[in-house]
């Protein structure tokens, strides 16, 4: 596979009839390749042109990728996503749940929005999935579907792997597990994944195996909350902040939907290897279509992109998870374990529905400041309140009550006043950090009330 390479020829070598194509409907010209490989366009004919001398079309998932500096074009087959090794998910928008996997099959069910299905198997572009309260199964392509974040997934091996009678790898083979098998977990190690395949009960090589822990960018814990991932080793999860966590005790995922990790690499030492993970810069699944035009023979052109509308365009005030955690990133909080509603300050507060896709918040402008959520739903950015998820905030603070409190505790005036912190506790109470300029000072109030007492250590 070579480098996809941004740069377009001239129109070349057209056929008088070509011509006439394009001088006549220019506007609705299009590309036109020897074949579907090639890296660079041959000309342009009109649409109409090739539509009515159109041989036949076929559909092919394919992805402009980065990795070590460099672009390439992979396969939909070539790589493994998040949505790929989930196993519980929902429906983005109102669809129609097929009996094949094929966009001409006959309809099984109308599904509403926020669906919750079963994924049962996968390929690059379908997903069977099947209704979690029935028993009805079907048929969606994947980009309708949506990851939930309280779900663990699945495992699924790059390779063949050896399903061994006992946790070593000397143990006799039982049976051999096929490439991109997906399995559920009974028990993960360091070294093996202790699983159930065609009835056997046994343990297999961990590092053969991809699951939702290789494409995070959040993961959840109990008692430290959502937190910044780098990479998964094996059974533990290494943070941003070189915490290891064991895969065990989280929780839920919110995923980097712009990761791949490649598990069928080019035959050549060209491109990335097997298991690398490679940055997604656009997916596209495209109907081929193949023309005869005089003068060229058969050219191939692309009749549709079937992923279009799941564009990502993002606006100028928004940021993507993984474009957020390159930052620094001065405070974070969510609503809780199984919502990935949030507030996150970096140069500026923004504020997220699904965890992916994070708006900024106007008011705040550039500025960092401490933010917080409540268990009973209010959320806190430095001296602000939102009883509304984000959408407005007003004042929660008066200033001179605070250092009349702070005066009355320690017989002296702060210096300045300044939230650091904000502590959400139980029997809705809340609690500031005020930096005073020459120490932190405690305050705790309830949520309905902010009469502020200083708390001393």
């Amino acid at each position: 596979m070579r480098p996809v390479f941004s740069i377009l020829l001239p129109l070349l070598f057209l056929t008088p009839s070509s011509w006439a194509a394009l001088s006549t409907d220019a506007g609705s010209a299009v590309a036109i390749f020897r074949d579907k490989r090639s890296l660079f366009p041959s000309g342009q004919v009109s649409r109409n042109a090739l539509e009515t001398k159109l041989l036949r079309s076929e559909t092919e998932i394919s992805y402009r990728t980065s990795w070590d500096r460099k672009e390439y074009l992979l396969l939909g087959a070539q790589l493994l996503r998040d949505i790929q090794v989930a196993r519980f998910v929902e429906t983005k928008t109102p669809i129609t749940l097929l009996s094949l996997n094929r966009s001409d099959a006959s309809a099984v069910k109308n599904l509403a929005a926020k669906t919750s299905l079963e994924i049962l198997s996968v390929d690059d572009y379908w997903a069977r999935v099947k209704e979690r309260n029935s028993t009805t199964q079907g048929w969606l392509p994947l980009h309708n579907l949506q990851s939930r974040h309280d779900d663990l997934g699945v495992y699924s091996n790059l390779i063949e792997t050896a399903l061994r009678k006992e946790a070593k790898i000397s143990a006799k083979a039982v049976t051999q597990i096929p490439p991109l098998t997906r399995v559920i977990p009974l028990e993960v190690t360091k070294s093996f994944i202790k699983l159930q395949y065609n009835g056997i009960i046994g343990y297999a090589d961990t590092t053969h195996f991809v699951s939702r822990a290789d494409f995070a960018s959040l993961a959840y814990h109990p008692k430290k909350n959502w937190m910044a991932v780098l990479y998964r080793n094996n059974d533990v999860l290494i943070t941003q902040k070189g915490e290891t966590i064991p895969l065990s005790e989280v929780l839920g995922y919110v995923p980097n939907t712009h990761r791949g990790i490649v598990v069928k690499p080019e035959s050549s030492f060209y491109g990335p290897p097997l298991r690398a993970r490679v940055e997604i810069l656009k997916p596209e699944a495209l109907i081929w279509a193949i023309s005869a035009v005089d003068g060229h023979g058969e050219v191939w052109w692309k009749r549709k992109n079937l992923l279009i509308d799941e564009s990502e365009k993002n606006a100028p005030d928004t940021v993507s998870t993984d474009a957020l955690l390159k930052r620094d990133i001065y405070s974070i909080a969510f609503e809780n374990k199984n919502s990935v509603k949030g507030l996150v300050s970096s140069k500026g507060v923004y504020r997220t529905e699904d965890g992916l896709t994070w708006t900024q918040i106007p008011l705040f402008g550039k500025m960092n400041f401490p933010v917080s959520i409540h268990p009973n739903g209010t959320w806190f950015v430095g001296s602000y309140k939102s009883t509304n998820q984000g959408k407005t905030f007003e004042p929660f603070i008066r200033w001179d009550n605070i250092a009349e409190a702070i005066e009355s505790a320690y017989h002296r005036n702060p210096k300045i006043l300044r939230i650091t912190q904000i502590e959400s506790l139980p029997n809705a109470q809340v609690q500031i950090h005020v930096d005073t300029g020459g120490s932190s000072v405690k305050l705790r109030s309830s949520v309905n009330s902010f009469n502020w007492n200083v708390v001393k250590n």
